[in-house]
């Protein structure tokens, strides 16, 4: 089964009065990329989340954002720095001796000077059994929709690699004709010279053959049917398969290219130019298969 780049995952966690939500977004592109957006406390955990998304998805931007919220019943610890306190105490009581200065030195005033209080710095790694528990639903739910996503363009897929393969088909019973009808117009051109110019058969021969040689196609319809042999085998197997099938998608576009530039005929090139649609519609479809 393939997978699409795009899909969307949620999930939620809760540990002594801390809430998270965890949200992933991804889209198509070329590489694996993740994007975090979360409280700076949390940042030391980015690379075990990175992890645990990476071991399931293996291409697509993806933008991670983690939400902690705090209960109001929750504690926070806050810490007094006793020492710079003391300090702080001592400066002002001797710049109110040697000013004099009557003011009182207060509690308020003391408290109010820098990291004299602080609230107690969250322990981060604590917390990661709630945080990979919302990760892995958010993952799983990711990667759920992406499923989904590809199975609708395996469909997809599927249909226009049936439509190609009829257009090849006809390309297949219409090429043998064209050398034919090349003869036969050749021979209604020297018939055409005057009824008393015998027709040269070698040179006629030689330049059918000429013909033939130069208009051949069978080399580039077998490669063709063996690259949507391939791409069909590669839909079936499924998993990170997309840049497999983006380069299956060059092959055949060059070999459709080819058979356009050799093709001598209208009903030919006609088709031709229907499959290069088929096959564009199928390129766009393939940047977005994981």
């Amino acid at each position: 089964m393939i997978s699409s780049m795009t899909g969307y995952g949620r999930g939620e966690g809760e540990m002594e009065g801390l809430s998270f939500l965890v949200e992933i977004r991804s889209v198509n592109h070329r590489y694996r990329d993740i994007i975090f957006r979360m409280p700076r406390e949390f940042n030391p955990l980015e690379e075990k989340m990175k992890q645990g998304i990476s071991r399931q998805v293996f291409r697509g931007r993806m933008e991670v954002s983690v939400i902690v919220k705090e209960s109001s019943e929750r504690e926070k610890k806050v810490e007094v720095n006793l020492p710079l306190a003391q300090g702080y105490y001592r400066a002002m009581k001797e710049l109110k001796e040697k000013l004099k200065l009557g003011e009182e030195i207060t509690l308020k005033l003391i408290s109010g000077f820098p990291e004299v209080l602080k609230v107690e710095k969250e322990d981060a790694l604590r917390y990661w059994s709630a945080l990979e528990k919302a990760l892995t639903e958010a993952v799983l739910g990711l990667i759920s929709m992406r499923r989904q996503e590809g199975e609708n363009l395996s469909r997809d897929l599927l249909l226009r690699m049936e439509k190609i393969e009829e257009l090849l088909i006809e390309i297949k019973e219409k090429a043998p004709l064209v050398v034919e009808g090349y003869r036969n117009r050749l021979l209604e051109r020297i018939k055409d010279l005057g009824p008393n110019l015998e027709t040269e058969e070698n040179r006629l021969l030689m330049e059918c053959t000429l013909f033939a040689e130069r208009s051949d196609i069978n080399e580039e319809t077998v490669r063709m049917s063996s690259h949507l042999e391939a791409f069909r085998r590669t839909l079936e197997e499924g998993g990170p398969v997309g840049r497999k099938m983006d380069f299956l998608v060059q092959e055949l576009n060059r070999e459709t290219n080819t058979i356009g530039s050799k093709a001598n005929d209208f009903q030919i090139s006609h088709r031709v130019v229907e499959i290069k649609s088929e096959l564009e519609k199928i390129r766009e479809q393939v940047q977005n298969i994981e």
